[in-house]
C-alpha cells in the first residue's frame, strides 16, 4: 500500500482495541476460585475501553455493510481526539462517534446527554470531531466541505430525545442503517470521489502517523481477551442460576412442610 494512504490500514475500534490490550498485558491471572466463580479478568483501566471498543466495532460492522456507494475510514487520528469513524457518500460527509452505554436508558436534551442520572459528554466530543475533520478537508480541498457529526447510542434499552442536540443527530445503532439509507443526496459521484480521495491521504491529517500495530495479532489479542470476558459472564449466570434454584428449591420445601403442618393440625 501506498505510504500516503496508510490510513486504508486502520480498523475499527484500534485505538480502543489497543488499549484494552496494552492494559490487559500487565494483569495478574486470576486464581483458580475466581475463574470459577466466574470474575471478570479485566483491570479497571481495561474495562474502561472494553465497552467502547465493543462499540466501535458494531457499528463499525454496519458502516461497512453499506455498500460500494459508501466509503469508511475508521480510527482517524486527529490532534488530541480520534475521530471513531468517516463516512462519505451521495448523503454527504459525516463522523460518526459510537457511545456505548450498555442497556440503559439514554437522555437527550439539547446539549445535554444523560445516562442513568449522569451527563456525559460525548455530545461535545462528537461535534468537535466534525468541526476539526471539516477544517483539515476544507484545507486539503481549497474550498469548504461540510461535515455532519452523527452519534450513534448503540443498543440502548431506550433512546428518548425530548429536545433535538443543537449541531449533532443522534440515533440507536439499529437505525443507523436506515438512516443513511433514506438520507438525501447531497454530493454527487465526483465530490464524493475528490472528498474520499483527499481523506484516504495521510497529509490531509498531520496527527496521523504510521501505524505501528498489526491489526491482525490486535485482533487476535483483543478476540483472546474476549473470550475471556464472555466466559467469565457465563460463569456468573450459571451461578446465579444455580442460586436461584436452590433458593427456590428451598422456598418450596418450607412452603410444603408449614403446608403438612396445617393439615396434620
Amino acid at each position: 500500500m501506498h505510504n500516503n494512504r496508510i490510513l486504508r490500514e486502520r480498523v475499527a475500534g484500534q485505538s480502543a482495541m489497543a488499549a484494552v490490550v496494552r492494559a490487559q498485558a500487565s494483569a495478574p491471572p486470576l486464581g483458580r476460585l475466581a475463574r470459577v466463580f466466574g470474575a471478570s479478568p479485566l483491570t479497571p483501566q481495561a474495562r474502561a475501553e472494553y465497552r467502547g471498543a465493543l462499540g466501535e466495532l458494531l457499528v463499525g460492522d454496519v458502516l461497512e455493510n453499506l455498500g460500494p456507494t459508501w466509503d469508511v475510514l475508521h480510527d482517524l487520528p486527529l490532534d488530541g481526539i480520534v475521530v471513531d469513524h468517516l463516512l462519505i457518500g451521495r448523503a454527504g460527509v459525516f463522523t460518526v462517534r459510537a457511545a456505548n452505554y450498555g442497556r440503559n436508558e439514554v437522555t437527550i436534551d439539547r446539549d445535554t446527554i444523560t445516562v442513568g442520572g449522569e451527563q456525559r459528554d460525548d455530545l461535545a466530543r462528537a461535534v468537535a470531531g466534525a468541526a476539526e475533520v471539516a477544517r483539515l478537508l476544507s484545507a486539503a480541498a481549497g474550498k469548504p466541505i461540510r461535515v455532519r457529526p452523527l452519534l450513534v447510542v448503540v443498543d440502548p434499552l431506550r433512546l428518548a430525545i425530548r429536545a433535538p442536540a443543537p449541531g449533532v443527530r443522534v440515533l440507536a445503532s439499529r437505525d443507523l442503517e436506515r438512516v443513511l439509507a433514506e438520507s438525501p443526496r447531497t454530493l454527487t459521484g465526483e465530490e464524493v470521489a475528490e472528498v474520499s480521495d483527499l481523506a484516504d491521504l495521510q497529509g490531509t491529517w498531520p496527527a496521523a502517523a504510521t501505524p505501528e500495530l498489526d491489526t491482525q495479532a490486535l485482533h487476535r489479542d483483543f478476540g483472546t481477551i474476549r473470550t475471556s470476558v464472555n466466559d467469565s459472564f457465563v460463569r456468573r449466570i450459571l451461578w446465579t442460576a444455580a442460586a436461584t434454584i436452590v433458593v427456590y428449591g428451598s422456598v418450596c420445601s418450607v412452603i410444603a412442610a408449614l403446608v403438612t403442618v396445617v393439615v396434620n393440625s
